[in-house]
């Protein structure tokens, strides 16, 4: 599954604010995924669980990704 475009709920859109530029290091964008993801696992349980749950398994994809980038250049 590619994702193209992702829509993220205004609940949500503090997190987007936040996301490094395409231009920083897959170290600076491993640690924002990773604390992104996080803090959407704490929403799971709130009323926009559902859209925290589909944000976290397409923020996943790109975290693998990001972890074959850096097996990739070792």
């Amino acid at each position: 599954m590619t994702i193209d475009r992702l829509f993220v709920p205004a609940a949500f859109c503090g997190l987007v604010a936040t996301m490094p530029p395409a231009s920083a290091t897959p170290f600076e964008r491993l640690d924002w995924l990773d604390r992104t993801v996080d803090q959407l696992r704490g929403q799971v349980r709130g009323p926009h669980g559902l859209s925290a749950l589909r944000l976290v398994e397409a923020i996943n994809q790109v975290r693998h990704a990001t972890h074959d980038e850096f097996a990739s250049a070792a």
